[in-house]
């Protein structure tokens, strides 16, 4: 193995949250009594991914993200209702929907046991540790790290230095971050010093100026670099 820690974000990494999030939108849209129209899912999770890089930025609280993401959407439509017990319906159905990308589980059984395995997330407590409670994943997982516990958020590096204190026998030299967020993800293992990997499905471009290691558009890819010293 090329690193002896593997730090893997978890949406959009190894959970599908596109999916997830999809799932949850309904069934809280349903449960709050609104009428699901084509394209909702679509402009909520807009204001959503825009409320995260605010917080990436230092600009929104965990609590502004969850109050604002849906006081916007429900502006957005014109639609009169608590956006707080809106958000707290998407949030509960969220903590129980665990919807794994294809192949994550199988890639994490061939690492356990050749490296350590870590979760890195920013996102919210409640819903990652309910999500990793209904996964298999769990069980190849050494730790999971979420940001809302540690105090400090992606990409500031005092999450890593958190994280790393946390790991016995951690030395930089030995570990990577795995993550398909440029601003979250591969900056926040730059500004910490960690080699990272961007784990890139859609094959968007990077013009970030972030030093990344490898970029990879799938698991095998991904496996190949771990396992590889030839791989480029």
């Amino acid at each position: 193995m090329r690193y002896k820690f593997l730090l893997f974000d978890a949406d959009n990494t190894l959970f599908d949250f596109s999916a997830c999030e999809a799932k949850a939108f309904s069934l809280a849209l349903q449960k709050c009594g609104i009428r699901e129209q084509e394209g909702m899912a679509q402009v909520y999770s807009a204001y959503n991914d825009e409320c995260w890089k605010m917080h990436e930025r230092g600009e929104l609280s965990k609590a502004e993200i969850v109050h604002r993401r849906y006081a916007k959407f429900l502006e957005h439509y014109g639609l009169t209702y608590d956006p707080d017990e809106l958000n707290g319906a998407y949030v509960g159905f969220l903590s129980e929907t665990a919807i794994e990308l294809p192949g994550a589980k199988e890639l994490l059984a061939r690492l356990y046991g050749r490296a350590k395995i870590y979760v890195i997330t920013n996102g919210l407590t409640k819903v990652q540790k309910g999500r990793f409670a209904r996964s298999e994943l769990t069980k190849y997982v050494d730790d999971v790290f979420i940001s809302e516990e540690m105090g400090v958020n992606k990409p500031d590096a005092r999450f890593f230095e958190e994280a790393e204190k946390r790991i016995p026998g951690f030395e930089k030299r030995d570990a990577v971050v795995i993550g398909d967020s440029l601003t979250s993800d591969i900056k926040g293992a730059n500004n910490a010093g960690l080699d990272c990997v961007w784990f890139n499905p859609k094959r968007e471009k990077n013009d970030s100026g972030l030093c990344i290691k490898a970029t990879v558009s799938d698991f095998d890819e991904l496996e190949a670099y771990l396992t590889s010293e030839d791989f480029v």
